[in-house]
């Protein structure tokens, strides 16, 4: 299968589609997964810092207004009282309670505030590194001067049923970026691992899904090949007989030509002539097809080919009324291959050209030197080809008109073999044309190292 060029890219195109569909598909379950573990991280701290701020919260709200028992407290707490807002700017502070030291290693900070929002007690940072914030909002993400984000609860104090102040309970979330951090950095660093896994994946299961396919597509390419190989056979046959029927009856007979036996065997020799080209235009791009064309390849000289093909021409261009002509450059460009598939592939675009130009037109075969190619141009001044023919012209058995082509014998398979030729020579051919101005035939074949 690797060796057919139809199955080999299409084989590529559905292994990277299956790959992009599955790349989709873990990049949204990876972001989804991120997104799960955000959130679970979060809530777990959310639960945390309320559960701190609410045991904080009972214990110092019944000593909120006894001064003596507040000091107590902050010496159990370790809070640094603030008498004026100079002290609490310099003041720092850790909770070392047994709530606090559950807490681990993480930063956490309270503040006790006034009811007017001002700070009564400090613990844990600095007013200067993160300031205060409104104590009206219950939940509030604030951030330092090195751009640390912290997680803050804020509850407030009540005496008689009247608030007399907030208490502010934070948290840093350095641990929880760091840690979604190196999550994002793993999910980043499984992605081109997984890719390539995908599509190594990807690439043996779209062979296994086309080998049906192709052993279809085998047997159907085996069946046209042998079908042309077996018609070659009776049709050589008829074709002897006829020749002797000619040699036994003679030539002459009737005016009429069809009542004559010679007449109908000209008939049946001329339609065995071309069917007998049918069947091996058909074979040869059956051999061409399956890569089995088994020919000698030798170095071939493309000025002294087209020389001769205009000359063998140029008789079907006089019964045409078509001037054939040439312009070659003065170096001699060699490629690589067989004479007569070359032969083929020129031959069959001069032809077209020929029957394709009205009487007095002009037919031009330019062969010309790129940088690692030779470029054959093939120019007629004929009738041109449409756009919407253009992108057909080399498919088999195409014609776009089918009466001239009847009637000239063609059969559609003409551009067909020479891009078939073409493509085994690791060439290319295309046409630019206009219709009612001529077209132009360029192939392009690689120069002999």
């Amino acid at each position: 299968m690797e060796g057919n060029e139809l199955f080999r890219l299409t084989r590529l195109r559905l292994a990277a589609w299956y790959a992009l569909v599955m790349g989709c598909i873990m990049g949204a379950s990876g972001l989804g997964v991120y997104h799960v573990v955000a959130h679970a991280y979060r809530e777990t701290i959310d639960k945390g810092l309320e559960s701190v701020a609410n045991a904080l919260h009972h214990t110092i709200e019944p000593v909120l207004q006894q001064p003596k028992n507040l000091q107590q407290l902050a010496k159990q707490l370790s809070l640094e009282l603030c008498v004026t807002q100079a002290d609490c700017l310099t003041q720092t502070g850790v909770i070392k309670n047994q709530i606090a030291q559950a807490a681990g290693t993480v930063n956490y900070y309270m503040r006790l505030l006034n009811r007017s929002g001002q700070p009564i007690a400090l613990a844990g940072i600095h007013l200067e590194e993160l300031p205060l914030t409104s104590p009206t909002k219950h939940w509030q993400m604030p951030q330092d001067r090195s751009g640390i984000h912290y997680h803050q609860i804020t509850l407030p104090l009540y005496t008689q049923n009247q608030v007399s102040g907030y208490i502010q309970v934070g948290r840093s979330l350095k641990d929880l970026d760091q840690h979604l951090a190196a999550l994002r950095l793993t999910l980043l660093l499984q992605c081109p691992i997984t890719m390539i896994f995908i599509g190594i994946c990807s690439w043996w299961l779209a062979g296994l899904a086309m080998q049906p396919v192709y052993r279809s597509y085998k047997q159907m390419e085996q069946f046209t090949a042998d079908a042309a190989h077996e018609f070659r056979t009776p049709l050589a046959a008829m074709h002897s007989t006829i020749d002797a029927a000619f040699r036994l009856h003679g030539q002459a007979g009737s005016e009429s030509g069809f009542q004559s036996p010679s007449g109908i065997l000209q008939v049946l020799k001329r339609q065995n002539t071309r069917l007998s080209q049918l069947v091996g235009d058909l074979l040869l791009l059956a051999r061409l097809d399956q890569q089995q064309q088994r020919v000698e390849y030798h170095s071939c000289c493309l000025n002294d080919l087209i020389s001769d093909l205009v000359e063998e021409l140029a008789f079907l261009a006089v019964e045409a009324e078509v001037k054939l002509a040439q312009i070659q450059t003065p170096e001699k460009l060699y490629v690589l291959g067989n004479e007569e598939q070359l032969y083929r592939l020129i031959s069959n675009l001069i032809v077209n050209a020929i029957q394709a130009t009205a009487c007095g037109g002009n037919v031009t075969v330019f062969l010309e030197r790129g940088e690692r190619y030779a470029l054959i141009q093939v120019q007629d001044t004929g009738i041109g080809i449409a756009r919407e023919h253009q992108s057909r012209i080399f498919d088999r058995f195409y014609r776009v008109n089918k009466d001239r082509s009847r009637t000239s014998g063609g059969s559609g398979l003409g551009l067909a073999i020479a891009q078939a030729i073409a493509k085994a020579y690791k060439g290319s051919i295309h046409v630019q044309s206009q219709q009612g101005l001529g077209s132009t035939f360029t192939v392009k074949l690689p120069l002999q190292p």
